[in-house]
């Protein structure tokens, strides 16, 4: 849940909670929300989300925030954040009960469609908060009802699993809108990328749509399984290694900070292409690889050229070389030929 927030939100922490009190001491007088039972839960965020459907723009905001308060939990009556983490999720499936993803579904599809919202952003040399707060609480609200519900606890009932299970057909199919709920999110990515709608808090629907692929897909243990399931029933013999648990006991692949050290790396790749990988063969190319030397500053760029087809050249000529060495001299040194520890995967950082 700390991953969906940054420090320069933290005053609307306060001001979602200060929405929620004003509507909430009209209703319940002093009461808190922790002392009222499910009944009055339920009233009270159906008065929330008929605040909602009203005409009045800050009206509306200022009921999304206060929703949002309670799907963070009420922190402002909690004491612990084990508290907090229980109210967060009760509320979150409470919310869901009341159909509150549905209403904020079609509230952020009327914020995607705001022509004059993005016009503005394009107008602006320069973006802020402010340019994003609609974006950002409907995305928060919709955030912690997945990953709240999507969260299996040991003390659920079995209302809460049958819920989790149903929230998670409906987002997987097109029971909300046309089309999947990812779909939606992998279409704000597409806008935003365009640079049609840069006022998108992408960090927030990355997030979300993280979650909701998780939700709905699984994550690589679901696809493991799969895998296995499915080449069973077609009468394949079974994957023979994991490929995810190889993966882990990989180092990471860091990408290259520039283009020009990407054309660079593939450069040197092709240049030091060879085709048996003996201790031998690798030790008289590290030998030769010009690249070891380090050449003075400040040469012509026509001695450069002509360095890098010498360069060619002799690459070419080891090659030749090690092509050329008989099968028994290869045969020798097949103890000594180097494996990957990983999987044979070119990465693609770029």
């Amino acid at each position: 849940i700390i991953e969906l927030y940054s420090y320069t939100e933290e005053p609307e922490l306060i001001l979602n909670r200060r929405c929620f009190e004003e509507r909430f001491r009209l209703q319940g007088g002093e009461a808190r929300w922790a002392s009222l039972g499910l009944a009055q839960h339920r009233t009270h965020v159906m008065r929330l989300l008929d605040e909602l459907e009203v005409v009045i723009r800050e009206q509306r905001l200022s009921a999304a925030r206060a929703i949002l308060y309670l799907a963070q939990g009420v922190f402002g009556e909690c004491d612990t954040e084990s508290d907090v983490l229980y109210w967060s999720r009760y509320n979150c499936f409470l919310l869901h009960q009341m159909g509150t993803f549905a209403v904020f579904l079609e509230l952020l599809n009327m914020e995607i469609a705001n022509s004059q919202a993005c016009s503005r952003a394009l107008r602006k040399p320069a973006l802020s908060l402010a340019d994003s707060t609609e974006l950002r609480v409907f995305l928060s609200v919709m955030y912690l009802l997945v990953e709240n519900i999507r969260q299996v606890s040991p003390g659920d009932d079995t209302e809460w699993i049958t819920q989790r299970e149903t929230f998670r057909i409906e987002l997987g199919e097109s029971v909300y809108c046309m089309e999947p709920f990812s779909h939606l999110l992998f279409t704000m990515v597409t806008k935003f990328c365009s640079g049609h709608s840069p006022h998108f808090p992408m960090k927030k629907v990355l997030l979300l749509l993280w979650k909701v692929l998780l939700f709905t897909l699984g994550g690589f243990s679901e696809l493991q399984a799969a895998k296995e399931k499915k080449r069973a029933e077609l009468g394949l013999p079974p994957l023979s290694e994991d490929c995810i648990q190889v993966v882990k006991n990989m180092k990471a692949t860091t990408p290259p900070s520039y283009g020009i050290e990407l054309g660079e790396q593939q450069k040197r790749g092709r240049r030091s292409r060879i085709i048996y990988f003996t201790q031998d063969s690798l030790d008289l190319y590290n030998e030769k690889d010009p690249f070891k030397s380090e050449e003075p500053p400040g040469t012509e760029e026509e001695e450069n050229e002509d360095s890098e087809n010498m360069v060619d050249t002799e690459s070419d000529a080891q090659e030749r070389d090690l092509i050329s060495q008989p099968l028994s001299a290869l045969r020798n040194n097949m103890d000594r030929v180097c494996f990957p520890k990983g999987l044979p995967w070119a990465p693609k950082v770029r």
